[in-house]
């Protein structure tokens, strides 16, 4: 009978173990399909801060948008912008040119609901409109991109279920934190809470933000900057059970969007969430990155 009992625990353990891999090798296709999707990072050819006082959308040349002052030949057409929204009216040309506007619809490009698409297509580009700081910014957006194509799926380290730790969320109420960007703009985040885990008999604790209503933590570890990219990774996590548990598996932390392009406003962790361990779990520095 204990044989047996033996048995069944190792085949559970096989079977569970077999399980996680399975699941963490269809994230890591959707990784590369997220990547190099209509809105992943690899596309990204600009990112331009937008001024009151430069309102027209205009095509610089064949490989570029920009901003004017004054309506032009080839002008696009005009932002209007609101307390908190941006509006956009197309002109004639960007009409002729198969945008997918409606001719003298005035849309609205900011704010647009997340998971909903949104954008403006002109010829190969889209384009959105981000705020960050309490400034906006144009995001283009190059639909050919050559990375599109060229692209090296990012390196992972191997399943590692000594990464995956079973956590405890204390929750934090009416809390914000101001967490810097890799452009040096405070941005205010809403603290969810403080995980509590355990590596190798000590107990370590992870500050947790708010990402759209999900988990989300930002963190470095003793492979930043040697294996994984040198800011830190970030890492969803589960919502907790009615007792506030939850799981942490750094088996699924990624790269931020930092580390495929140079258009992207990425946020740093803070301090307390620096580990001084190692974390070989996740994804890796992604290739030529330098």
């Amino acid at each position: 009978m204990k044989s047996f009992l033996v048995c069944f625990f190792i085949l559970a353990f096989v079977g569970i173990s077999r399980a996680q891999e399975s699941e963490f090798t269809q994230w890591k296709f959707k990784r590369q399909a997220e990547l190099t999707g209509e809105d992943g990072w690899l596309n990204l050819v600009g990112l331009y801060w937008m001024e009151v006082d430069s309102p027209f959308l205009e095509e610089v040349n064949g490989t570029t948008l920009g901003f004017a002052a004054k309506f032009g030949s080839a002008t696009l057409g005009k932002f209007d912008f609101g307390k908190d929204s941006v509006w956009f009216e197309p002109t004639e040309v960007a009409l002729q040119k198969k945008s997918n506007v409606a001719p003298s619809k005035r849309m609205l490009v900011y704010p647009i609901a997340y998971g909903t698409g949104g954008g403006v297509y002109y010829k190969n580009w889209k384009w959105t409109i981000i705020q960050r700081g309490g400034n906006y910014a144009l995001r283009l957006r190059d639909l050919n991109h050559p990375k599109l194509q060229n692209f090296t799926p990012t390196p992972t380290f191997n399943y590692n279920p000594a990464f995956r730790f079973t956590a405890k969320l204390i929750p934090k109420f009416n809390q914000t934190l101001e967490i810097p960007n890799v452009l040096g703009q405070l941005i205010s985040w809403k603290v969810t809470g403080v995980l509590q885990f355990e590596h190798e008999g000590q107990k370590y604790e992870l500050l947790v933000l708010d990402e759209l209503g999900k988990l989300f933590v930002l963190f470095s570890d003793e492979t930043s900057a040697l294996e994984t990219y040198p800011t830190g990774r970030y890492l969803y996590v589960h919502a907790p059970d009615v007792k506030g548990m939850t799981i942490l598996d750094f088996n699924y932390a990624y790269n931020p969007p930092c580390a495929y392009t140079e258009f992207a406003t990425c946020p740093i962790p803070p301090k307390s969430n620096r580990l001084p361990f190692a974390v070989p779990a996740g994804e890796k520095m992604p290739e030529g990155h330098e």
